[in-house]
């Protein structure tokens, strides 16, 4: 479903319409075609779409209190969409949200609304790709015991390539102070396969905190290095 903006006419737009897509880049807005991918089944939107499916009985089976609880909680849950307004969750979407974010991290679920808690820092600067350490290095990555760092990997793209988020999967999750460069290689490499010198990959990296809190995904272009 496309999201519009209205103004004068149309200020803005996003999303799906009939058989166009409306989004925008740094030259402006944009209208394209819209082309519908295979669906791959992978095992990584299997787990996904099973844990929306455990959670969305999970609210089913949740007692009234909780209930009226999650829905008294999303103004404190506020957050902005694609046009910078801001916008409150319901409550099932704020308890959906939150323990999917959670427990694919390596949390534990709650049926409690959380606290909110404050955001770990780790700005990720620069990411190497070691092949003979076989190492996974993220300079500036936080090393708190409080958060958990969720790591993930490209496909080999071409030298051109810039947009590349729709084709990040996860691939690692750690306490961010155990985090570990050589397993995290060892993942991308059964998931990707093997990387060459001159070849490019992207790596992501996102924090989340047991309450299923999540820093924004921070996308890198890898250095491959011998």
């Amino acid at each position: 479903m496309a999201k519009i903006k209205w103004g004068m006419i149309v200020a803005d737009g996003r999303g799906k319409l009939g058989g166009q897509v409306f989004s925008k880049n740094r030259a402006g807005a944009y209208i394209r075609t819209k082309v519908t991918p295979t669906n791959p089944q992978t095992a990584a939107q299997t787990i996904v779409r099973q844990s929306f499916a455990v959670f969305s009985q999970g609210w089913s089976a949740l007692s009234s209190n909780l209930i009226a609880a999650w829905n008294g909680a999303v103004s404190d849950w506020s957050m902005t969409d694609v046009f910078g307004d801001l916008k409150k969750p319901t409550g099932k979407n704020l308890y959906l949200k939150l323990n999917q974010s959670a427990t694919l991290a390596g949390y534990a679920s709650f049926t409690a609304v959380p606290a909110k808690l404050e955001m770990v820092e780790g700005i990720v600067t620069s990411a190497v790709f070691a092949i003979s350490s076989g190492e996974v290095l993220l300079m500036g990555s936080s090393i708190s015991a409080n958060a958990r760092i969720v790591v993930y990997g490209s496909p080999k793209v071409s030298a051109g390539t810039s947009y590349i988020k729709n084709r990040m999967r996860q691939i690692y999750e750690e306490v961010a102070n155990a985090y570990s460069s050589s397993q995290a290689f060892t993942n991308y490499q059964a998931k990707f396969g093997t990387v060459a010198l001159g070849e490019n990959i992207f790596l992501g990296v996102k924090y989340v905190l047991p309450n299923g809190q999540q820093s924004p995904l921070q996308v890198i272009k890898a250095t491959i290095a011998a």
